[in-house]
């Protein structure tokens, strides 16, 4: 989860960084391709049975909604604080046990219900609606987690057949001719300065989606999870350092509340194993 928090940063940081020159449909489009390639190299070192799936229509549906999801993500990583991005993002788990329960027909208890009004009461501070004006971004964000949930969601009812490898195959697959098609129209060459961060983005694409997997198939979620939150001061310091954003107290205040809401909703299912990707 060190190196998931990680590789988000990076890739928030080789986003912001792209977009100087390039428009976001492109800037996916090198997360792509590049995550695709070292998929493919380690699937010929694996074995391409890896790639095989019963559940390709699954897998088409979960990578269009993930890539809207990614989009949303990124027009907030240009567009407000990266510590608020990061904090909003918190709110998948509240999403993910939402749709599970109208999805999966998993069981929403009394204290997994408890834990989304906890957790939508974080959002309230970090936004604070009527006191603050409400960047659009923010709700882009929002928008984003939710998207992230459902994909999260599809993973979990395909999961017991495909394993990470197959679901970072057929994502970026999947999604590569979506960003090209999209991109072609305002295609820009990067400069000489920007190709160290088109490999960024794509390593870190890679790697944040494997270290969660392999992360959720060696602890259980409750367990893993907690570690997510050190995402926030980390990149509260390395926006600070490379862009001056300055440190909002009620983002830090909001997350913990939402960390603590997805606490409880980890504890109502700890006798399980989670794994996403």
């Amino acid at each position: 989860m060190l190196v998931a928090g990680a590789c988000a940063i990076l890739m928030g940081i080789s986003g912001r960084e792209l977009s100087s020159e390039m428009g976001l449909f492109q800037v996916m489009f090198c997360r792509n391709v590049i995550a695709l390639s070292i998929t493919v190299v380690a699937l010929f070192l694996t074995g391409l049975s890896g790639v095989r799936t019963r559940f390709i229509k699954r897998h088409v549906f979960r990578n269009l909604v993930h890539f809207a999801a990614t989009y949303l993500w990124f027009v907030g990583i240009i567009s407000i604080p990266m510590a608020a991005v990061f904090a909003l993002e918190f709110t998948t788990p509240l999403w993910t046990a939402i749709l599970a329960a109208l999805w999966l027909k998993e069981r929403l208890s009394l204290s997994r219900v408890f834990g989304i009004v906890i957790g939508f009461i974080g959002i309230l501070i970090i936004l604070r609606p009527g006191i603050a004006v409400v960047h659009p971004a923010s709700l882009a964000v929002i928008a984003s987690a939710m998207g992230l949930s459902v994909a999260y969601v599809i993973t979990k009812s395909v999961v017991h057949e495909d394993s990470a490898w197959t679901i970072l195959f057929w994502m970026n697959l999947i999604q590569i001719p979506l960003s090209l098609g999209l991109s072609l129209p305002h295609w820009v060459w990067p400069s000489d300065a920007l190709i160290p961060w088109v490999f960024g983005i794509g390593i870190a694409g890679f790697g944040l989606h494997l270290a969660i997997s392999q992360a959720m198939t060696h602890a259980d979620a409750s367990v893993v999870v907690p570690f997510d939150f050190l995402r926030l001061p980390l990149i509260t310091v390395v926006a600070w350092f490379m862009y001056q954003e300055s440190l909002d107290v009620f983002i830090f205040i909001g997350a913990g509340i939402i960390v603590f809401g997805n606490a409880i909703i980890l504890n109502s299912e700890a006798p399980k194993k989670a794994r996403f990707t």
